[in-house]
């Protein structure tokens, strides 16, 4: 049977294999890193093949994955990795790196029960317990759940505990969650933390305590690696790509291999080329490759309408701030593609709003504080995935969405906030909601009031 379209390109949970690309040796090093008593972080821009790359090395079977929502706190992560090994978990957090509460093995579930055999608990021990306090008698089949339980029953279930969309989590739960891989590492438990952020090593800014003990996986994709996932998926397809044609899908996906694979799945689908050919075809830049950047940048505009509408109805929320990030937005969303990808350096972005409006009475200090909440905001008003991430270290405003670049050039969007009567329009229209007050819900992280500091200087 001839293998199909959607096997060779397009977005899917599961590797594709026929178009699947070991760039700069990521296998190899991952596959390194996991052979370590080290945790593993695995993080770039949105459609990366973050998770592609994951699931390349370790097969489903040997993963316990937990996709984390905004609400996911570090009692909730574990929960729910302890429910897919049929183990009921009544915890909670009491300090950093503790839980108390119990584990209960008699759900009925034959995963839980061989683990249950394996940790070999004495039928008479047990009980509800912190790592400071004694064991009491419990019913069989149940166990205190300290940290140190929780370690025991995933060492016992022979699987990698993955943690994905670690972004969505608030920064207070990262920085208890950093705290209890500390102490998971002390007890031979190795994680692997999987999101969106520009930060190289983040979990060791949240607990310096994992210097060492985490590896750093950025994923970045050159014009050679994507080019090359174009020309391996066209021979599984049995077509041939002609180089001017590799050339407009690689440069239309600014450096995102989500974009290519979603590209080169449309371009052949409007050629008529949806499963292998019988005789090799070529595919030129054409009418098909029109087709296809019209029809991806039409199903990006839902998103992007959606982000607009979301941001529109968080500053209308706003007790104060509304000014600066309309600014921020104005003078970001107006960058070059370039810039975008690159960052702007946030003394950079203040001048371009000050040249664009001379009365904009916008603070460095002001922007600082914007910036540094940015990400944390575009959770909370519902923004997913990211569009905006800012670099706290290089002071820097990135692109966290590289489908935005393509959406401007194709789609030809206007912005709410390009011009304050639309706004205005805008945030008339846009319905009521509790107010959000930014000190109270995103409260400065210290390395921006250090920054704060030092600009006061």
């Amino acid at each position: 049977m001839a293998i199909p379209l959607n096997e060779v390109f397009g977005i899917a949970t599961h590797v594709n294999p026929a178009s699947y690309v070991n760039r700069g040796g990521l296998d190899e090093l991952l596959g390194y890193y996991l052979s370590t008593e080290r945790h593993i972080a695995i993080h770039g821009d949105s459609k990366q093949g973050k998770s592609w790359l994951r699931g390349h090395l370790l097969d489903a079977d040997k993963t316990i994955v937990v996709q984390c929502q905004v609400e996911s706190t570090p009692e909730s992560v574990f929960r729910e990795a302890l429910g897919q090994l049929d183990v009921r978990a009544e915890i909670r957090q009491i300090g950093r790196g503790q839980f108390e509460g119990q584990l209960d093995f008699t759900g009925g579930g034959q995963l839980g029960n061989v683990i249950f055999g394996k940790l070999q608990v004495d039928a008479h021990g047990g009980g509800r317990a912190s790592r400071e306090q004694e064991t009491e008698t419990t019913p069989i089949g149940k166990t205190p759940a300290d940290l140190s339980w929780v370690a025991r029953v995933l060492l016992a279930s022979g699987k990698r505990m993955v943690v994905e969309d670690f972004h969505y989590v608030s920064e207070e739960h990262r920085k208890a969650f950093a705290f209890m891989l500390k102490a998971l590492g002390d007890y031979g438990v190795y994680v692997i933390v999987v999101g969106i952020w520009p930060d190289d090593h983040l979990l060791t800014y949240y607990n310096g305590d994992l210097d060492g003990r985490v590896e750093d996986v950025r994923l970045v994709w050159s014009d050679d690696d994507l080019d090359a996932v174009l020309q391996k998926g066209s021979e599984a397809l049995n077509i041939e790509m002609l180089p001017d044609l590799r050339a407009c899908l690689v440069r239309d996906a600014y450096g995102n291999v989500g974009l290519v694979q979603r590209l080169a799945e449309q371009l052949c689908f409007h050629a008529g080329v949806l499963e292998r050919q019988e005789h090799r075809t070529q595919l030129g830049a054409g009418g098909e490759l029109d087709r296809a950047r019209t029809t991806i940048s039409e199903r990006m505009k839902a998103r992007y309408d959606a982000f607009a509408d979301d941001f529109v109805r968080g500053m209308k929320r706003m007790t104060e701030g509304l000014e600066v990030y309309k600014h921020m937005l104005r003078a970001f969303t107006a960058g070059t593609s370039e810039e975008l990808v690159a960052g702007i350096d946030s003394r950079e972005l203040l001048k371009r709003i000050q040249t664009a409006d001379a009365d904009a009475s916008i603070r460095q200090s002001d922007l600082t504080q914007a910036l540094d909440r940015v990400d944390r905001l575009q959770v909370k008003i519902g923004v997913q995935p990211l569009v905006l991430t800012y670099n706290r270290d290089r002071r820097r405003l990135f692109l966290a969405d590289r489908s935005f670049l393509f959406y401007r050039q194709y789609g030809s969007p206007t912005w709410p906030w390009e011009k304050d009567e639309t706004l205005l329009a805008a945030l008339n229209s846009a319905p009521a909601g509790e107010q959000l007050n930014l000190d109270q819900e995103f409260p400065l992280t210290q390395h921006s009031v250090q920054a704060l500091a030092a600009e006061a200087d």
